[in-house]
C-alpha cells in the first residue's frame, strides 16, 4: 500500500466544470446484494478537481453526490471547510468495500477525517448514507 496522506476538501465540484463527469454509483448491502443508496455523482479524478471538492457547490439534493476517485488506494483526509451544507463521507477500498462512514460532517467544518488504503469516497447530503456501513460494497458506475 503507497502511505500517503492527501489532505482533500470535502467533496464536490463546481457547477458547470468542463471535465465534470457523473456516473451512477451504488451501494449494496453486505452478504444480501440489496441496493441500498444510489446516487448521481459528479466525478473529481484529478488532484485539483479532489482538493476543490464541494466548495462553492450549490447543496447535493436528493440522489446526487460527488465521488472522489483516488489513482490507487491511499491513506486520505477530509475536511468540509468551504462547503456550506451537511455531508456523509463513504469511503470504499480498491475492490469497493466500504471501509467507514463519516455521518452529518458539519457545513464549514475544518476538521480532517481521515482513513487508510482509500480508493473512492462517496459524498452525498448528510442522512443520504445512514443505511450504509462498514463491508457494504460501493460500486462507480
Amino acid at each position: 500500500m503507497i502511505r500517503a496522506a492527501a489532505l482533500l476538501a470535502a467533496c464536490g465540484l463546481l457547477a458547470g466544470c468542463p471535465d465534470a463527469g457523473t456516473v451512477r454509483v451504488t451501494v449494496e448491502r453486505a452478504g444480501s446484494g440489496e441496493t441500498i443508496l444510489a446516487v448521481d455523482a459528479e466525478v473529481a479524478r484529478t488532484a485539483e478537481e479532489r482538493r476543490t471538492g464541494l466548495r462553492g457547490h450549490a447543496p447535493l439534493g436528493d440522489g446526487d453526490g460527488l465521488l472522489i476517485e483516488m489513482p490507487q488506494a491511499l491513506d486520505i483526509c477530509i475536511v468540509n471547510d468551504g462547503v456550506d451544507f451537511d455531508i456523509d463521507a463513504v469511503y470504499a477500498a480498491g475492490d469497493g468495500t466500504v471501509i467507514a462512514v463519516e455521518r452529518a460532517i458539519p457545513a464549514g467544518d475544518p476538521t480532517a477525517r481521515c482513513q487508510s488504503a482509500v480508493r473512492w469516497v462517496l459524498e452525498v447530503g448528510a442522512g443520504a448514507a445512514d443505511p450504509v456501513s462498514a463491508g457494504d460494497h460501493l460500486t462507480p458506475g
